[in-house]
């Protein structure tokens, strides 16, 4: 499977017994950097957060776990690219499944946002850019392969244990082959932020009922994970393929004490998703 795609999107998993308690808190807090909810919208998307939280807790959570204890026992094994993609898929459907959960409950509230909030999300995803370009667009050509194959390292070495200079190289020198650009990813990131703005700017126009506000969200959830632009969505397509191949074959090139090690670091992730679940339904 592809163990790198799932460390990229699960490795929060690491912090789950002091985290996932408060993820509605911490949710609300980056939220509101965006949108800067009033006094009267604070309440209204701390109560949709906890009833999302409830939701994936009860309905999402043990289903979470049991695939990563599946990982666990498929990080033990060879792989293939096409049996990574599959597990790429099914956390991109996962991905989906959680915002179409949250739009619902948040939708009353991102009908209420007014010209000022709207102008702060922007002014925000304007300073978010400026924060991308000074990560992915610093130095020459090849400063951002190193930084790219540094990133992919520090991720490896998170899920396996230190990896060898061997397997270092590896990455090095597949990431010469990558689709990804930057300039690009940067131009579909901004094409995205803008379907964003022109959604909640649609969902707060006045005379639209709950059914239409909830369609309209319910649309950008589903583009958020797959986009709506044929060229887009082709791109991010050639770019997982690769990260599939690229994860196939550095997984085929570990020991078995790496593959140990990242089993038992899923196995981790896996208990520490189930222990939270306990303790919440406990708490509450």
């Amino acid at each position: 499977m592809s163990l790198l795609s799932v460390v990229l999107l699960l490795a929060a998993c690491s912090t789950l017994r002091i985290g996932y308690s408060q993820a509605d808190t911490l949710a609300y807090w980056w939220l509101d950097r965006y949108l800067d909810f009033s006094p009267t919208q604070t309440p209204q998307v701390r109560q949709a957060l906890l009833q999302w939280q409830t939701w994936h807790r009860t309905r999402q959570l043990p289903e979470d776990a049991a695939q990563l204890e599946q990982v666990a026992q498929e990080a033990l094994s060879d792989t293939t690219s096409a049996q990574a993609c599959r597990w790429w898929k099914t956390v991109q459907t996962r991905q989906e499944t959680y915002l179409l959960a949250l739009v619902e409950p948040l939708a009353e509230t991102l009908g209420s946002l007014d010209g000022a909030q709207l102008k702060h999300v922007q002014a925000k995803f304007d300073t978010s850019n400026r924060e991308w370009r000074d990560t992915y667009l610093r130095g020459d050509s090849d400063q951002r392969h190193r930084a790219s194959a540094e990133r992919i390292i520090d991720r490896a070495d998170m899920l396996y244990g230190q990896i060898d200079s061997a397997q270092r190289r590896f990455i090095s020198e597949r990431l010469r082959s990558s689709p990804w650009d930057p300039h690009r990813w940067l131009q579909e990131r901004q094409r995205q932020q803008q379907e964003t703005l022109v959604t909640l700017r649609t969902v707060a126009q006045p005379g639209l009922d709950k059914a239409q506000r909830n369609a309209l969200l319910r649309t950008w959830a589903s583009h958020s994970v797959r986009p709506s632009d044929e060229a887009a969505r082709g791109y991010r397509e050639q770019l997982v393929r690769f990260q599939c191949e690229l994860a196939a074959d550095l997984h085929n090139r570990t020991t078995p004490e790496q593959r140990m090690h990242a089993a038992e670091r899923l196995q981790d992730w896996a208990r520490d998703l189930r222990s939270a679940a306990a303790a919440m339904a406990t708490a509450r």
